[in-house]
């Protein structure tokens, strides 16, 4: 159970003094780690509050990004949220090509790891499953310059086999379209 209360004789609404109080909670290290809230049920009742007042301050919560709803499985601290322009994104080759800079790999490194508890909690998957680990050095022909490890959700389909010469949003949209 949470160790929190709240005032119902306050002037503050119930529902922002709950959200309040689950924003203090959720920034304690077992629930950064992945420890599910407690049921609404059981917080609703703890707290002497409807469901209804309870899942407006969540949704609060979630709206912001902060937290993440599960059917079936209940509510937890949401990952650090990764602004994207996904559909905007081109690929480092791309970016590279249009301004004139022919990019080679100096190194390459394919293996298939065991993921810790981070990346088993980003892809959420269990850490039995591993994922694929792709070591890049690339750069100018004059040297290298970035280095990139990116890390392949199971579910992607690639195999470690493909020809990682390519770019890598090449082999991703490739193997996602024969899945």
């Amino acid at each position: 159970m949470v160790n929190f209360e709240i005032d119902h004789n306050s002037p503050i609404p119930l529902y922002l003094q709950i959200e309040q109080k689950l924003r203090e909670l959720i920034t304690e290290d077992e629930y950064k780690k992945g420890k599910l809230l407690p049921n609404e049920v059981d917080l609703s009742r703890q707290l002497g509050i409807s469901r209804n007042t309870l899942r407006q301050a969540i949704n609060k919560l979630v709206m912001d990004g902060l937290l993440v709803r599960k059917k079936g499985k209940g509510t937890k601290v949401a990952e650090p949220n990764v602004s994207s322009r996904a559909m905007n994104w081109f690929s480092f080759t791309h970016e590279m090509r249009a301004k004139g800079i022919a990019v080679r790999n100096f190194e390459l490194h394919i293996s298939w790891e065991t993921p810790d508890d981070h990346l088993a909690r980003f892809f959420e998957i269990k850490k039995s499953k591993k994922v694929l680990k792709i070591v890049k050095l690339r750069g100018k022909i004059e040297g290298p310059f970035v280095y990139f490890i990116s890390y392949m959700h199971p579910r992607i389909g690639l195999t470690g086999e493909e020809d990682y010469s390519k770019p890598l949003y090449e082999l991703i949209f490739l193997s996602i379209e024969l899945v």
